[in-house]
């Protein structure tokens, strides 16, 4: 759920953006793509949403590899996520950071083009941000947004238990993201042992197998929100008989 902030300057946004007054998210296309207009962004978002649709469907999937290799087939999902994402708000994160204090190291794990870096970095410029996703043309969009920033990393999980973190961090994110996961249970225990003492999660769960909603994390989840429950201090919870979409938040105990 969203903080009523949240949801008050998403609607300023949203407002804006029908006046054609929030471009932002155009101008950094247009900067990647080399002169992207509006039009020609309609066309290929268009184009290929119709091609996203069966792409999962092309080819035999049934392996790590053949999952991953879904994100990387494609720079639809780049298009797609910077419009998705355009009136989006953090200011409930924002208040995780600011509590945190003035510096320290936030992770936006499985981000995508990383649209809450992207809002907080300006806010935060003192903190340090890790970036964490398959290496995807996403990533390479993320990475290349970020390119002037000294304080934001960019790093890829290995396959398996091959995972990428190395430091403690105050916040992390992990949203829309354990549902695409062969092994979420071992990507929570991840993230906990990388989470400070005093330190959020802040994470989510959709409870829907099938496509790139994999079978192997369905398979996984009670696991997981159990482990999540039984380690981290609860603020708002996960849980099996709970609703389906929540963001939950956690904290680790300071001992």
């Amino acid at each position: 759920m969203r903080s009523y902030r949240d949801l008050l300057g998403r609607r300023r946004l949203q407002l804006l953006d029908r006046l054609g007054a929030n471009r932002g998210w155009l101008r950094e296309l247009s900067e990647y793509y080399r002169g992207l207009t509006i039009q020609e962004f309609w066309v290929r978002y268009t184009l290929g949403r119709m091609d996203a649709a069966t792409l999962w469907e092309r080819k035999p999937r049934s392996t790590e590899a053949d999952y991953r290799s879904f994100y990387a087939e494609t720079d639809y999902f780049v298009l797609r996520q910077m419009y998705y994402h355009r009136n989006d708000c953090h200011h409930d994160i924002a208040r995780t950071l600011r509590r945190a204090g003035r510096e320290g190291d936030f992770c936006e794990y499985g981000c995508g083009v990383a649209p809450i870096t992207a809002w907080l970095r300006s806010r935060f410029p003192a903190w340090r941000y890790t970036l964490v996703d398959l290496p995807t043309p996403m990533l390479e969009f993320a990475r290349w947004r970020f390119r002037k920033f000294t304080n934001v990393e960019v790093k890829e999980p290995g396959f398996g238990s091959d995972l990428p973190l190395t430091r403690p961090y105050d916040v992390i994110t992990c949203l829309d993201v354990l549902e695409h996961v062969i092994n979420p249970l071992a990507v929570v225990r991840h993230l906990t042992d990388y989470l400070k003492p005093g330190g959020t999660l802040l994470v989510n769960f959709v409870d829907d197998a099938g496509g790139e909603n994999l079978a192997e994390s369905a398979r996984e989840r009670a696991a997981t929100l159990d482990y999540l429950n039984a380690t981290l201090t609860p603020v708002v919870p996960l849980t099996t008989d709970g609703p389906a979409a929540v963001d939950a938040q956690y904290v680790k105990p300071r001992r």
